[in-house]
């Protein structure tokens, strides 16, 4: 930044970010990627907030990274180019771009037809959060030292323990617990949760990837994330999952509220529809990383992310899940089994 750079308003400055990303202990390609989105612009940031978005990729060789970074791209393109002012709105609409472009890509090229990503994003404005969730990426929320999943998993083992075939001890190590039932990329329109929280002075927001919670428990990242500066507690659960096999790529991204954010008087700026949205004068480039590799600073600077993957081998490359693969023919076998489940516990309730 230059020497003669406008001071921040002090109202920029109550939050703190970190987020790193790491191709794990076991896998050849690392099909995440993140990035964390904030305007120049004080009236936009007023407006439409800022955005941490992570997304974990699907689809055997290459298709997982072009999914995961196709999607964050196109939300991040979203994001500039809204008019809109309404959190949700904002986060449904990238998302529904990030999922048309994947669709497109994966009809145009035969060896990308499979491939999907999960999508987990937050949107900051003043005391409040919007999240938006689709897929096994985690949002958490860590108020007053106690951690909580604000995201529901959408996944097969997960649909089980909700109807109590399953309990959640035995999920851990089942040998079906990467099927999916919902991502970017499986179908013409996405059906996404979304969520909202307080956002206090204090609090913390971590997204991740099933990368890092698959090794590391709910009460050792909310010990980590409240005890080091974001981008610190990124490389240390990093660190951790690594330390304990690795088995995935793992991608954290934290942002810790230093101060309760002012709550703005917005303008109704929303158009009737989206495609006008695509016109109009430029606006200032936001402040914004693309990465998997690399970490945001603590408080993040007007640089030109690398949106690249770092893909160096760590281990020789062994063979993706099968079931994050075949979106369709797993959808199938899921309806079949869970219609089949829910007979046999009629069945075993009825005597």
């Amino acid at each position: 930044m230059s020497s003669n750079a406008v001071p921040s308003p002090s109202w920029r400055k109550d939050v703190e970010v970190g987020a790193l990303s790491h191709v794990g202990m076991v896998r050849s390609e690392n099909q995440d990627h993140w990035a964390w989105w904030e305007p120049e612009d004080d009236e936009d940031l007023k407006g439409k907030g800022r955005v941490l978005v992570v997304c974990d990729g699907m689809g055997g060789h290459n298709g997982g990274i072009v999914a995961s970074r196709t999607t964050v791209e196109a939300m991040l393109e979203s994001f500039d180019k809204s008019a809109t002012c309404n959190l949700k709105r904002l986060l449904s609409t990238a998302i529904d771009r990030g999922n048309a472009l994947v669709r497109t890509k994966g009809q145009e090229d035969p060896a990308l037809r499979n491939m999907g990503t999960t999508c987990v994003a937050i949107a900051l404005r003043g005391p409040q959060v919007q999240i938006a969730n689709i897929g096994d990426s985690r949002a958490y929320r860590i108020h007053d030292g106690q951690i909580e999943q604000a995201t529901r998993d959408h996944t097969y083992l997960n649909d089980l323990i909700e109807i109590g075939l399953l309990t959640p001890e035995k999920a851990k190590n089942h040998p079906e617990r990467n099927i999916i039932t919902r991502c970017v990329g499986m179908g013409d329109v996405v059906q996404v949760d979304f969520i909202t929280r307080p956002a206090e002075a204090g609090d913390l927001f971590l997204l991740c990837s099933d990368g890092l919670y698959n090794h590391v428990e709910d009460d050792e990242i909310c010990e980590c994330a409240s005890t080091y500066a974001p981008e610190e507690a990124a490389q240390k659960l990093v660190d951790l999952a690594n330390s304990r096999g690795g088995e995935d790529n793992i991608t954290v991204g934290i942002i810790r509220v230093t101060e309760t954010p002012p709550e703005f008087e917005v303008a109704n700026r929303e158009h009737p529809v989206d495609a006008a949205e695509d016109e109009g004068p430029e606006t200032p480039t936001p402040i914004m990383t693309i990465g998997s590799d690399e970490a945001t600073p603590s408080i993040p600077a007007p640089i030109a992310g690398n949106p690249g993957n770092d893909i160096t081998a760590l281990q020789q490359q062994v063979s993706i899940d099968l079931p994050r693969t075949g979106m369709k023919g797993w959808m199938i076998l899921l309806a079949a089994e869970l219609i089949i489940l829910i007979i046999l516990q009629a069945l075993i309730l009825g005597h």
